[in-house]
C-alpha cells in the first residue's frame, strides 16, 4: 500500500510541478521531482581564460571569483582554464587560485597545451573531494580542431556517491568532432562513470543540434532552450549546459541564466559567456529508502 501511494504521490508532484519549474529541452514529459532529496546548486562558467572582456583583455581573477561568490554554489565546473600559461601568468594556476579564493577544493583536466602552459576544465567543489579522474577526448580524424577533455571528481553527499563533471566540446572543426566527443563521454558515462551524475560545461551546440539529441539521449538537460548564453553582452544562442543522470535520483527546483549585471564587475563582463546556475534535487541513500518503504 506505501508504494502505490508513493507511486501515485510522484505522480501528482510531476503534474503540479512540471509548469512551475524549468525543466529540461528533451525529456521533460519524463522528469519527476523527488519528494525529498539534498539540494546541490550548480554553476557551469565558460571563464574565457579569466580574460575579463575589457578593452585590455586581462586576466582578472578577482572579478571571476566575485562573479560566483555571488551564486554561492556547490559545485562550479569552468571551461578555458588557463594552468601557467605566458599569456595569463606562468605563476597562475586558475583552477587552484580561483578555489583559494573561495575556500573550496579543486580538479583540473587538460585538454591542450597552450601558450607554454596548460588550457582545459576544472570543477571545484564544496565538499570534500574523494576522488578525481580526467579524460581524453578527441576531435574527428577527418577534421582537424583541438583535443577536449572530461574532468570529473567524486564527492559524497549524505552518504551517497555523485560524480560532477566538467567539459568543453571543440568549436573550430564543426559537428564532425563534436559528435565524436559526446559519443566518448556516452562510451565512458557507460563504461567507467556508473552512478548519479552532473555534468556540466560548454557544449558549443545549440538545442537543436545532433550534439545535444546526443547528450540527451542518456543525460537529462535543465534548462529551457531560450536560456541564452553567448554572447555575455547580449546572449543570442544556448551553448552551456547542466545534465544529469539517472534521470529518477534528481529534480530540478530552479535553472537560470546569471544576469549581465550579476556577471559584471565594476561595470566589466568577467568573461564573454553568461553562466548558468541551477538548484538540483539528489536524492541520498536515506531518501531511496524511505521513498521505497
Amino acid at each position: 500500500m506505501k508504494k502505490t501511494i508513493c507511486l501515485w504521490t510522484l505522480l501528482l508532484i510531476a503534474v503540479s510541478c512540471t509548469n512551475d519549474d524549468n525543466y529540461n529541452d528533451r525529456h521533460g514529459d519524463k522528469a519527476v521531482i523527488p519528494p525529498k532529496g539534498r539540494i546541490l546548486r550548480v554553476m557551469t562558467y565558460n571563464i574565457y581564460g579569466a580574460r575579463a572582456t575589457s578593452p585590455a583583455n586581462a586576466a582578472d581573477l578577482d572579478a571571476l571569483a566575485e562573479v560566483i561568490r555571488r551564486q554561492n554554489p556547490d559545485f562550479v565546473t569552468l571551461n578555458e582554464v588557463d594552468a601557467f600559461t605566458n599569456r595569463t601568468g606562468k605563476d597562475v594556476h586558475q583552477a587552484r587560485d580561483l578555489a583559494a579564493k573561495l575556500g573550496m577544493e579543486w580538479h583540473f583536466s587538460k585538454a591542450i597545451d597552450r601558450d607554454g602552459g596548460e588550457y582545459g576544465d576544472a570543477v571545484l567543489s564544496k565538499h570534500p573531494i574523494l576522488e578525481t579522474r580526467s579524460y581524453r577526448l578527441p576531435c574527428a580524424a577527418s577534421q582537424p580542431g583541438e583535443d577536449r577533455s572530461l574532468c570529473v571528481i567524486r564527492v559524497e553527499i549524505d552518504g551517497k556517491d555523485l560524480y560532477v563533471a566538467s567539459t568543453h566540446l571543440d568549436h573550430l572543426s564543426g559537428d564532425a568532432s563534436r559528435m565524436v566527443q559526446a559519443n566518448e563521454i556516452r562510451r565512458i558515462r557507460d563504461t567507467d562513470l556508473g552512478g548519479d551524475l552532473i555534468l556540466s560545461g560548454d557544449l558549443n551546440a545549440i538545442p537543436s543540434s545532433n550534439v545535444i539529441a546526443t547528450m540527451t539521449a542518456f543525460l537529462t538537460n535543465v534548462g529551457t532552450i531560450d536560456q541564452y548564453t553567448f554572447p555575455s553582452d547580449s546572449p543570442t544562442r544556448k551553448i552551456d549546459y547542466i545534465l544529469y543522470a539517472p534521470i529518477e535520483h534528481f529534480g530540478v527546483q530552479n535553472c537560470t541564466v546569471v544576469s549581465r549585471a550579476d556577471q559584471q564587475v565594476d561595470g566589466v563582463d568577467a568573461s564573454d559567456h553568461r553562466p548558468v546556475v541551477a538548484d538540483i534535487r539528489f536524492q541520498t541513500e536515506e531518501d531511496l529508502v524511505e521513498t521505497q518503504e
